[in-house]
Order: structure tokens, then sequence, then C-alpha cells
């Protein structure tokens, strides 16, 4: 006599770690397998499966609009979601996007899988872009995917099966490693900003004295700008990390307010420079190569600031001046915090 069959779906772990089982043909993730909530899931999926429910569900995912294409996905991300955040979380996320149109735009969703990523990611890589940026654009990719499941766009099952995909490990690939940032050399600095139009040099010595990122700086208003106390400051409403409710504070001190008072606006609306970033970026490479130092970006000196106020007045306030503290940190030390950074920027003037 046979032996029969076992009808109950088995726990199973894969090559990376991660837990799943199969019912009736479909494969159904459930985390990390060397948790607790692997194991609690794997229950619920027993129990849905044994009352019928998962059958259920897969109806309702079948209800989906199937013929959504990878592209009209995006299209609703970048119309709904994107707009949360940063200058440049939203350029990076754009980055990515892009390499993801061109190469499987017009796939519908439910089709795009482990494979396809891969392909993605290796276009990536054919950009010449470093491991560690081609990882964090992967993970906006994943992330994008999660959102469409958010809203009923896009299975489950695809965004599960696109986290199986491990990040790339040192060796993994041809993409180069990234060099990591150092504070640029003040001698380099002074070069450069000898061969600058006054605007551009002026953005570059308020970039030193405030720690501030390029885009931080540069997208500022008039009214952004609280100019009642002895040092000025301005809350920033959208910055890097506004989306994981995080705050960022901007402070100037007299040396600074010379400055920024030249390019003040009547209209408190009205941006205090006019350019971007990547504008301002392109000129700062520009002076460089005409100066003979090597070529450096603006955000690298935020390192600069940082090396400065870390060795003169402790890592605390250095954190503080540049925003890097949590957001649950920064609301407890608030008062506290504030005080270091404004005896930081009047270090800097």
């Amino acid at each position: 006599m046979s032996r029969p069959k076992n009808t109950v779906p088995k726990f199973c772990i894969d090559g990376s770690g991660r837990a799943f089982t199969k019912v009736e043909g479909r494969f159904i993730s459930l985390g990390r397998g060397d948790t607790s909530e692997a194991r609690q899931r794997y229950a619920e999926v027993l129990s849905d499966h044994a009352q019928g429910r998962l059958i259920a569900r897969a109806k309702r995912q079948t209800a989906m609009p199937s013929d959504l294409t990878v592209n009209e996905l995006l299209l609703q991300y970048v119309t709904k979601e994107l707009p949360r955040f940063s200058s440049a979380e939203w350029h990076c996320q754009l980055g990515a996007i892009r390499i993801l149109r061109e190469t499987f735009g017009a796939v519908p969703v439910s089709d795009f899988g482990p494979l396809r990523f891969r392909v993605v990611r290796d276009a990536m890589i054919g950009k010449g872009w470093s491991r560690g940026f081609v990882n964090k654009q992967a993970k906006r990719l994943r992330a994008v995917f999660r959102w469409g499941v958010s809203w009923e766009l896009v299975p489950n099952a695809v965004a599960d099966a696109l986290g199986t995909v491990k990040s790339l490990g040192a060796g993994e690939s041809t993409a180069p490693e990234s060099t990591p940032r150092m504070a640029i050399p003040l001698a380099d600095i002074d070069t450069v900003r000898a061969s600058l139009k006054q605007r551009h040099r002026d953005v570059l010595d308020l970039l030193l004295m405030t720690g501030a990122r390029p885009g931080e700086l540069i997208g500022l208003t008039t009214g952004d700008i609280d100019r009642t106390g002895e040092i000025w400051r301005a809350d920033l409403a959208h910055h890097k990390t506004a989306h994981k409710g995080k705050s960022r504070t901007l402070f100037f001190n007299p040396t600074a307010q010379l400055i920024l008072q030249k390019y003040l606006q009547a209209d408190a609306s009205a941006r205090l420079f006019p350019f971007n970033r990547v504008t301002f970026g392109n000129v700062i490479k520009a002076a460089c190569l005409r100066a003979g130092v090597t070529p450096f970006v603006p955000h690298q000196l935020r390192h600069t600031v940082a090396t400065t106020i870390a060795d003169e007045l402790g890592t605390e306030s250095a954190q503080r001046l540049l925003g890097h503290a949590t957001a649950a940190m920064t609301l407890h030390y608030s008062k506290a915090a504030d005080a270091k950074a404004i005896d930081a920027v009047k270090k800097l003037g």
C-alpha cells in the first residue's frame, strides 16, 4: 500500500534564508526564516488554507488590474508618492525609475520577477555606478513595488519575489567599490574659491559656515529664514529625511547673515539663488579643473565642516549642525542641541 500524500504545506527556507511555503502551486513568502514572525505567519497560512480563505484571497488578487504595466505603475508612483521626498532623494529615485522604464517599462507588473529585476540591476552596473549605489537603487525599486502592493496595484507575491534577490556583495559583480568622501584640503577650497563668480563664491562660503547640504541652501526662500535672533535660522519643511519624521534646521552666524542680506527678496516666496544644486555642482567641477585641483562635489564640504567642528567642539555638536541626529533624539535634546549647533556655527564665522 502506498503512503498517503501529505496535504499539509511544508515550512521551507531558501538559499537566502527566507522562509516560504507552497499551497496549491502558489509560493507564499513568510519572511526571514530565523524569526518567530515567520513561524507565526506559517501558522496563519495553514489556518487560512484549512478554512478556504487562501482561495478567496487569490480570487481578490486576480481582480487586480492584471494588464497594468510597469510604466503605468511608475507613473502612479511618481505622481502620488515621489513628491513627498526631498530634491536629492527625488533625483536618485528618478535615476532608478528611468532604467526600469528603459528595460521593462512595457512588461505587465505581474510578469516582472527576480530574473528581470537582475537585468535591471545589471543595467545599473553598466552605467558605471558603484556597488553601494546600485544596492541602494535596487532597494528604492523594491520600495516602489511594495508601495504598489499597498494600493492593490501589485500582487503581494511579486513584491515578495523581488525581496528574494540579495544585495550585491563585494566581488560579486563588476560594479566598482565607492570611494569614501573625505574632507577637502582647505588649500584646494581657497584655490577654487578664488576662481568663482561672486554669487557662486557666496554659496560656497555659506556651505562652509552652515554645514548645509547644497540643495538645502540653494532651495531657500526669504520667507524660510527667521531673522529675529542674534543667530538667524531656517527650519526646513523639505529636506532629505523629512519623510522619516526628522527635523532639520540651518543656523546663520553674523558673517553668513551679511552674505544672505545681498540676496533677500521683497517676495518672501522667492528663492535666494537662481540656480539649482546640479548647476552649482557643475560650476564647482569646472572651477576645480581650471584650478588644477582634484575635483570635488559641493556635498563634500559637509565633511570638511564636520571634521572642523568634531575636532574643536565634539561629535555631538557636529551631528546636530549637520542634521545627523534621529528624530527622537532631536526632539528630546532640541534646546540643548540647538545651543550646541549655535556654538558650532559661530565657530565657523
